[in-house]
Formats: C-alpha cells, structure tokens, sequence
C-alpha cells in the first residue's frame, strides 16, 4: 500500500470536505487518520491517503486545487512513509476533558504531566470560547496510558487542574 499524507488549509465553505473525499475516492484511493478542525472562518483538514498502485503526489495535488471550494486555500501533499497499522500506541484508553479560565502556560504544563507519566497523546483538541465576562478555555485530549500507569497519570492531572482551577472530566475506553 502507497500512502500519501494529505492536508488542507484555507476557507472553510459548504461542501468542502465532500468535493475533496469525492475526489480522492474518484482517483481510486481511501483514506485514514482523517482530522478536521474549524479555525475561524478557516479550517485544517489532514488524512492519510492511500492506493495500492503508484502515487503521482503532484497530479493528486494539481487535481485536488482545481477543486472550486478549494480554490482560496492551500494544500500539501507528500509520500507518508510511516506504518499506518494501529498499534497500541494508537488505542485511546482515556478520554480527559479540562476546562476553565485560560491561564499563562496551561496547555504545555497539561502536556508535560502527560508526557511524565507515560501518556501517548492520540488526538487533542482546544478551544477558547469568549464570553462578555470571561474566557472558558477546553482542552480535550484522548489518550493511550498503559493500565498500570494510568491511576498515577490521572492523579497528577488532578493535581495540574486542582492548580489551574480547572474542571476535570475523564471517561475509560
């Protein structure tokens, strides 16, 4: 299998993602790994393409930018050599939800307790939401912790939101 890694950043506008996956699956690939994030009025879009013949990396991208939603953004598309086989690195055993007034450094002291115990960040996600009084700040993060690990790894987390005065939310997958 021949994988490309494909991402997108530009306008986000109806049918975006459509016209794009319509595209690709047209060229005779699938598609993985898909992750799409609204930034604004902007988005990122980013997926793992593959086929099992040959990829033309640069027909795929000339095609992919003739596609009219597409057209005020800019795509990057390159071979992607990495093994894309789940692995258990790629098992989201815990999903953490912190949330709370945005605070100098909040997010890298979140991810170093993570990275100090061992924690494999699968996917991440954050967002500011501002009120007229205030500013909620959410991050979202699914991780894979080994199980013997994982009560000490939430423990700190607990410590770190305790800190921060945040609201700490975890569920188990």
């Amino acid at each position: 299998m021949n994988n490309a890694i494909i991402s997108y950043l530009g306008e986000n506008k109806p049918n975006l993602i459509t016209d794009i996956t319509t595209l690709l699956t047209d060229l005779g690939g699938e598609f993985s790994g898909v992750t799409f994030a609204t930034l604004g009025r902007g988005c990122e879009l980013t997926m793992v393409y593959s086929r099992d013949d040959g990829l033309d990396i640069k027909k795929i991208k000339k095609d992919l930018e003739a596609i009219e939603t597409c057209k005020n953004g800019e795509f990057n598309v390159k071979l992607f050599e990495f093994n894309t086989e789940s692995g258990p690195t790629t098992k989201i055993t815990h999903r953490i939800i912190l949330s709370g007034e945005d605070k100098k450094g909040l997010l890298h002291k979140i991810i170093n307790t993570l990275d100090e115990n061992s924690a494999v960040i699968v996917r991440m996600n954050t967002e500011k939401i501002t009120f007229p009084e205030h500013t909620q700040y959410i991050s979202r993060f699914a991780i894979s912790v080994r199980e013997d690990n994982a009560p000490k790894c939430l423990s700190e987390i607990v410590k770190v939101a305790g800190e921060m005065k945040l609201t700490f939310r975890y569920e188990t997958s």
